[in-house]
């Protein structure tokens, strides 16, 4: 389910903040957008790594002492497999709820004059 569908003016609101703004400010926003796409991408890949190798080097030696070395190295790598396959599913979780919430929120506050506004 995408939040299109589940707030179908929000898209139609977004397009239409974006089609009054002018040609310098467009490009402006989209310099931002990508910008923080980028960083953002660039944060969660270093934070996998940072968690790939503790899993390898660390984790093993601090979490599963009572197995053997080859077996806590694996127990450890399915710790980050299951970090790293429930991300999808929490990111997805969080971005309804939280989609929902916010919609709930400013539907029935002050700030439901100024919510569609682009900023």
């Amino acid at each position: 389910m995408s939040t299109s569908a589940a707030h179908p003016t929000s898209t139609s609101s977004a397009t239409a903040a974006i089609d009054h703004l002018d040609p310098a400010q467009k490009r402006r926003e989209s310099r931002r957008v990508i910008l923080s796409s980028y960083l953002g991408s660039t944060i969660e890949f270093y934070d996998f790594l940072l968690y790939a190798s503790a899993s390898a080097l660390v984790f093993p030696y601090i979490f599963f002492t009572g197995l053997d070395p080859l077996a806590a190295t694996i127990a450890s790598y399915g710790t980050f497999a299951a970090g790293y396959l429930a991300r999808p599913l929490g990111g997805r979780f969080s971005a309804t709820s939280a989609t929902s919430w916010a919609a709930r929120k400013c539907s029935c506050s002050p700030c439901s004059s100024w919510a569609g506004r682009p900023r």
